[in-house]
């Protein structure tokens, strides 16, 4: 690992992106978290190549993304392994990064192990990748480029 290298400006995280809940019944869970906290719906859409119902919160500024497997006994579905193992919770951290490739270029870089080698993907129309929980203290990570929530990319220093 490099001494005190810290990540280029485009693949810094800006900013959360979204806190994801690993759940039994996504609509569910929606309807509780509303009435415990006042949590709205954000959006819904259902991710057949990953075989996902995920449904974004706006909870106090802060989004949730709940992920629901279609099919709890799909033994590929990493969602479905996830609750049968560990149960209904916390399921990895979104940060919002200006490219998601020089993000995990950078983490390669850092002998960091990584879920995906390249950007795939993902909901609300955004490009995303993961940083496996052995990277950073058991925690899944997820870099986020683009789609609707996004925060405007920065400027590049010059």
């Amino acid at each position: 690992m490099a001494q005190d290298s810290t990540p280029p400006q485009a693949a810094q995280a800006r900013t959360l992106a979204h806190i994801s809940l690993a759940v039994e019944d996504a609509e569910a869970t929606a309807r509780s978290y509303a009435r415990l906290f006042g949590a709205t719906v954000r959006s819904r859409e259902t991710l057949r190549d990953r075989g996902l119902l995920v449904v974004f919160l706006d909870l106090a500024g802060v989004p949730l993304e709940l992920v629901q497997p279609l099919d709890h006994d799909d033994p590929a579905n990493t969602v479905a392994k996830f609750l049968k193992t560990r149960g209904p919770g916390l399921h990895h951290l979104a940060w919002f990064v200006d490219d998601v490739q020089a993000a995990l270029d950078h983490a390669r870089e850092e002998q960091a192990r990584l879920v995906d080698d390249a950007p795939r993907p993902g909901a609300d129309g955004c490009q995303v990748a993961f940083l496996h929980p052995s990277a950073a203290a058991g925690v899944l990570h997820e870099f986020v480029s683009g789609g609707s929530h996004a925060p405007p990319a920065r400027k590049e220093n010059g």
